[in-house]
């Protein structure tokens, strides 16, 4: 179907680059653990995680059992670790879903080995180690009584262990020595779990911003997020070429002459300084384009910037093509991404809208913005 007003495409190459990207980075012997939470970052959970599966991406990192689910839905056979808790009332339906739950507490496995029991079930668990986040997880200086207390329950089957820096993506010195406090604590919890004789599963502590900037800490498996679809958060150390994955685009849906010294959308920020021609463009805030980039931002047409003028409305703005030959209502207008030898990254549009990438791509519209997989 062709795309009309707004949409956003998929890159296919880009998506397989990032995961050899990856792999070639990290070498032999670290598994890669794709997060594919909030609707696979914007991507598309029902589209990109197929791409991954197929270039041998075999185990996957979700929010919240529906999102398992709707992996599951579409196809994908790997590996799915729910890395929030999942509510009492979900528990059936992750366990027919051959979801992995996250063990949060002595208290959280206590009830849910006794609800296993109950129904003759044997349920996949990973325990979450809270070893400075301060979000969920067991403490990781825990007493060996609760270490035993979970690892011993008869009816869960250990997957693996993991915890998640805070502050991986900074290079102040104390979060610096406080990353290594975090990494300290994870390995001396697992030490002390296989010292009272269980099995920790398999280890991941890594997300993207922590196997970039401390490749030395090497456990299991690493879990890119947004390495995966093409963009940098944060401070980062070691770089390679990543390729965006994500395009946003729209259409010119009317094109006109403004003279000089009239005022252009909501309380007239903007006026002209010259006679200017304008193309009103058929995106706005409701489609991901927010309303914070106004006065800030520009566009990209005929593989030329065009800057967007006056402030930007709930689903249209305005850009200035004055200096742009040719430019007619149905061109195609990329608000991110790449046109001729111009592009608008994430890490971009992000910057102007004062947040990061993860923020901003997973706050693209799903119900008015359809993502279509491209190349």
């Amino acid at each position: 179907m062709e795309p009309k007003r707004c949409w956003v495409e998929i890159s296919r190459s880009a998506a397989i680059h990032n995961i050899e990207a990856i792999r070639d980075y990290l070498g032999e012997g670290i598994g890669m653990l794709a997060i594919v939470k909030a609707n696979c970052y914007g991507h598309d959970a029902t589209i990109l995680p197929k791409v991954m599966e197929e270039a041998g991406i075999s185990d996957f990192g979700v929010a919240c059992c529906d999102e398992g689910v709707v992996l599951r839905e579409s196809g994908i056979k790997g590996s799915i670790l729910v890395l929030e808790y999942i509510d009492r009332e979900d528990w059936k339906r992750a366990y027919d879903n051959d979801l992995i739950f996250s063990i949060s507490s002595v208290d959280h496995a206590r009830k849910l080995n006794e609800w296993a029991k109950e129904n003759n079930l044997k349920v996949k668990a990973e325990v979450k180690v809270d070893t400075g986040m301060r979000r969920i997880g067991v403490n990781a200086e825990c007493p060996d009584r609760d270490i035993a207390a979970i690892y011993g329950c008869s009816n869960l089957l250990i997957n693996g262990t993991f915890s998640h820096f805070c502050c991986a993506d900074s290079f102040a010195e104390n979060d610096r020595e406080f990353t290594m406090v975090q990494n300290r604590r994870f390995s001396d919890f697992i030490q002390r779990v296989r010292e009272l004789g269980y099995q920790t599963g398999r280890c991941h502590l890594s997300a993207s911003s922590g196997f970039l900037n401390y490749p030395e800490i090497r456990y299991d498996f690493v879990r890119p997020g947004f390495a995966l679809y093409g963009y940098y958060v944060g401070e980062v150390e070691h770089r390679f070429e990543i390729e965006p994955v994500l395009s946003l685009k729209a259409k010119v849906e009317y094109v006109k002459d403004v003279e000089a010294g009239e005022g252009i959308s909501y309380g007239r920020l903007y006026y002209t300084d010259r006679k200017r021609r304008v193309a009103t463009v058929a995106a706005g805030y409701a489609d991901g384009y927010r309303r914070s980039l106004t006065g800030k931002s520009y566009v990209l047409i005929h593989g030329q910037k065009a800057p967007v003028i006056g402030r930007i409305c709930m689903d249209q703005m305005m850009i200035d093509v004055s200096d742009i030959e040719d430019v007619n209502v149905e061109d195609i207008v990329t608000l991110i991404g790449r046109d001729g030898n111009e592009e608008i990254t994430v890490e971009q549009v992000s910057r102007w809208a004062d947040t990061i990438g993860s923020d901003y791509v997973t706050t693209i519209p799903e119900a008015r913005i359809k993502r279509y997989l491209v190349d």
